[in-house]
């Protein structure tokens, strides 16, 4: 005869009960063996007890809302032939699971193992958020126009902080739905760094730009961050760092970045028109590199005509 387990599945966690009588009855009020605090559960809504031949069977006593199994609505007893059962008691779950069954492997965590880990600490979350502080306030600094004052410089660096710190809140929401947990220092470690990539990769389009004298490598290198690198890193950081459901990672994922992706895929449409005109609108870079990058020396204008003058008032030889 196999000893069972009963799993109450709720909101945010399961609470486990071993099967250690003849009969456990499960339901709202106070007197039962397994107590539910659902409002759609009925006050005594079902038993799960021992038949004569060593088995287990389900009865349902609900006349409300019922137990159902595989969504179909029981009505009396039903014999417990496979393991786990899983029954539905007004909206909540309830798993019945043999004491047997085996387990899954044990998830690490990987700042356990001696080694320093970014994630899960203070220490590096303030460290990196510092560091975000200053590549922004860098960045920021060379693209502030000289006529626009301090006090708009120090505005602009505090939106960029405060929509850092908004991210990271926004992320510590969505850790909470996919692991049920709250951990806001890796949260705030995983936007710093994922904004400390985005201004790298900023640096990194206009020279690809500049280089190829096109904005197709860019424009690639930007979908492939949107479109494959962050959502692979927010991937790995729900569901294997922190041990969310996977579901519901990938799902969360799929809304947050969907929109950005087809705004990237919108951008094609302004440049390039494949079906009628190869080049439909040409590109130009709305801002200006702030590194003096070139591939080759710049002539000033004057040394520029000078060499001209000169050439076109050279004889050319017999």
């Amino acid at each position: 005869m196999e000893k069972l387990t009963i799993e109450v599945v709720h909101r945010h966690q399961s609470q486990f009960y071993k099967l250690d009588k003849p009969v456990v009855r499960v339901g709202r009020a106070f007197d039962n063996d397994i107590i539910v605090a659902d409002p759609a559960v009925s006050a005594y809504h079902l038993l799960i007890r021992t038949t004569a031949d060593g088995g287990h069977e389900v009865v349902s006593l609900a006349d409300e809302n019922g137990t159902h199994v595989d969504h179909r609505r029981i009505d009396g007893a039903l014999k417990i032939t496979r393991l786990p059962l899983r029954l539905d008691a007004g909206r909540t779950h309830i798993i019945v699971h043999d004491q047997q069954q085996s387990m899954a492997p044990t998830r690490m965590i990987g700042c356990r193992r001696g080694g320093w880990c970014v994630f899960g600490h203070w220490l590096p979350a303030i460290l990196l958020f510092v560091l975000l502080a200053v590549v922004s306030g860098y960045e920021n600094y060379l693209a502030t126009p000289k006529q626009l004052s301090w006090d708009t410089y120090w505005s602009d660096q505090m939106v960029i902080l405060a929509l850092a710190l908004g991210l990271s809140v926004a992320m510590l929401l969505i850790n909470r739905i996919t692991s049920h947990r709250w951990e806001y220092a890796s949260s705030l470690s995983f936007v710093s760094l994922a904004l400390l990539l985005s201004f790298a990769l900023d640096q990194l389009i206009p020279l690809l730009d500049y280089y190829f004298t096109s904005p197709a490598p860019g424009y690639a290198a930007s979908m492939l961050w949107v479109v494959v690198i962050l959502p692979a890193f927010t991937a790995w950081f729900l569901a294997r760092l922190n041990h969310g459901n996977l579901v519901t990672s990938l799902i969360v994922i799929v809304l947050i970045y969907t929109p950005s992706a087809y705004l990237q895929l919108k951008q094609v449409s302004e440049y390039y028109d494949l079906l009628d005109d190869f080049s439909k609108q040409a590109h130009y870079s709305n801002a200006l590199f702030p590194w003096d990058v070139r591939r080759q020396q710049t002539v000033s204008i004057d040394d520029f005509l000078a060499s001209i003058s000169q050439r076109l008032h050279e004889k050319p030889e017999n």
